[in-house]
């Protein structure tokens, strides 16, 4: 289900999902003959969605490569590009908590550059995290939010892909005739487009759940020829088995029969083992109904085997997981030791421009032999080029002092009394010095000053 789910966002996101290892290698000639950057982070992207259901975790490594370079040249609709296709990588892997949240950063992105076609695929991208893990009704929630979105952008594609979604979560939960009502919908959108044969088999479906079993038979049928003419084995697979369903229904099971070995020749074709694994599990119970024990037991055979590679590919995937998990882990503490390394780095700066700025002022005050300054100023400043010297040694030595010490508090503190211990002297010293020289210049501009009061007395008497 979920691959049926992912052609409609594909087909109007992306790229389409059949011939996607033709698709990859095109990909990777271009993206060696391409120079600008802007188009190597979108083929990178595209790259990395075209392994969505072959190969996901080499995907995830062409759109990490994109997303570092599009976050490195600032490019913002590609960086919401590569974080749109990471959360299809993460769903399509089963991490939907890491889908959802690498959908919301693009959302977040879009929002800020005020791309809407850029918000609805995050939004749709979100809501199909939360479908695939069975949450229909949050599903539901972000599909409601999307659809006016999609329509003020008039753009047929979208709506019939969000209303195609929404038909499914209602026929999941129960809600048959809104089932039918998005479904119908999203049929009258998709006449003319490569989604129309999954909408097809989306209404015989619903049809058959309301037991209109003639009428979901012609949905049926009317989609077969459109999958194949399209090369859509994703609806071809589902419409197969909703033959095999309602004939089930109908306990016509010849038919069954005949329509699930349709469904796994098509499964098979497609290569997807939970389709080959429902196919053969179908084919078991039309055999053991009709009471073919020989052929019943070779499907159940064909069934657990295919069961056994699933689950060992579901182990390999939650494997996958636990590695790209870490390896995020890896990244974000890497980009926060970054972080923290540039303010550590812009914090000595300001620190040494503070320490430059009051060593000026004090100099100036020195050599200047015109203005007299109160002691009291001196101590002031004297305290403020301390208490900003301790912290300058502080943020330099810090990293150090962190890892010889372990982290250890008392360790630390120990270390930073020893160095309050040694500048605290130092800075009464050199205070003491300051003010001595500070003193002996007031007093000699005070005596030149009188000096040049009683000349001009003198002259002022001598005149007289």
């Amino acid at each position: 289900m979920k691959r049926t789910i992912f052609f409609w966002l594909l087909s109007f996101y992306i790229i389409p999902v059949f011939a996607q290892s033709r698709l990859a290698d095109s990909l990777k000639l271009l993206l060696q003959k391409e120079k600008q950057d802007t188009d190597r982070v979108l083929l990178l992207a595209k790259i990395g969605t075209s392994y969505l259901f072959e190969k996901p975790e080499i995907g995830l490594t062409y759109v990490e490569q994109g997303l570092e370079l599009s976050r490195a040249i600032k490019y913002k609709r590609g960086e919401f590009t590569c974080l749109n296709a990471l959360g299809h990588l993460n769903r399509i892997i089963g991490n939907y908590t890491s889908g959802i949240k690498y959908h919301l950063q693009a959302l977040q992105i879009c929002e800020m550059i005020n791309d809407q076609n850029g918000v609805v695929a995050s939004y749709f991208g979100i809501a199909g995290n939360y479908e695939d893990e069975r949450d229909y009704k949050e599903a539901l929630l972000y599909y409601y939010k999307i659809k006016p979105l999609a329509e003020s952008l008039n753009n047929m594609e979208y709506l019939g892909g969000i209303e195609l979604s929404m038909g499914l979560c209602f026929l999941n939960l129960g809600q048959l005739d809104s089932a039918l009502k998005y479904e119908q919908n999203a049929y009258g959108r998709q006449l003319n487009s490569q989604g129309k044969a999954l909408a097809l088999a989306r209404l015989g479906s619903t049809h058959t759940a309301m037991n209109n079993y003639d009428v979901a038979l012609g949905f049926y049928r009317m989609g077969i020829p459109v999958a194949i003419a399209n090369s859509d084995n994703n609806a071809l697979t589902e419409l197969y088995s909703g033959i095999f369903t309602l004939f089930q229904k109908r306990q016509q099971y010849d038919s069954c029969i005949y329509y699930g070995k349709k469904e796994l020749a098509t499964a098979q074709e497609f290569g997807g083992p939970g389709a080959i694994a429902a196919a053969c599990s179908d084919l078991f119970t039309s055999y053991k109904k009709n009471n073919i024990t020989d052929s019943a037991l070779k499907y159940l055979e064909l069934a657990t085997i295919t069961k056994d590679t699933l689950i060992t590919q579901e182990k390999i995937k939650q494997q996958q997981i636990l590695a790209f998990q870490e390896k995020s882990r890896q990244q974000e503490k890497q980009a926060e030791l970054k972080i923290a390394a540039e303010k550590r780095k812009q914090d000595i700066q300001f620190a040494a421009i503070a320490i430059g700025v009051i060593c000026f002022i004090l100099l100036f005050l020195l050599l200047s032999r015109s203005i007299v300054i109160n002691a009291n100023w001196i101590r002031f400043l004297g305290v403020l080029a301390l208490l900003v010297s301790f912290e300058f040694i502080n943020l330099i030595i810090h990293p150090y002092l962190s890892s010889y010490t372990n982290d250890s508090p008392i360790l630390m503190l120990c270390v930073l009394v020893i160095i309050s211990a040694m500048l605290i002297p130092l800075h009464h010293k050199i205070e003491k010095r300051i003010i001595e020289k500070m003193v002996k210049k007031n007093t000699a501009i005070r005596l030149a000053a009188a000096r040049k009061t009683i000349e001009k007395l003198e002259k002022k008497s001598g005149n007289v």
